[in-house]
């Protein structure tokens, strides 16, 4: 018989695990809508925008708070490194 301090320590430890790859699910999802939407493509653009808002609108549907608050620190975070880059033209290819 395990004893019940064992399945808490689980279960922080799974809390834990979620909260850090929701952060970093948040950071690449941000990177790559930062990305993409320096394209001049405007199609591209507004899917990637969408893309990004319907994901967002399901994960609040389906997480719980803490897990949801995870992904929108990682995406705030990516939005704010990644969105203030100047991109020259080198860069661009």
């Amino acid at each position: 018989m395990i004893p019940v301090i064992v399945y808490d320590i689980l279960d922080i430890l799974a809390v834990l695990i979620r909260f850090a790859g929701l952060i970093l699910f948040g950071l690449g999802i941000g990177w790559f809508a930062m990305n993409t939407s320096r394209k001049n493509i405007w199609q591209l653009q507004v899917a990637v925008f969408l893309g990004f808002l319907g994901l967002a609108a399901v994960l609040a549907k389906f997480l719980t708070a803490g897990a949801f608050g995870a992904y929108v620190i990682g995406a705030g975070v990516a939005i704010f490194l990644w969105g203030k880059q100047k991109v020259t033209p080198e860069e661009e290819d």
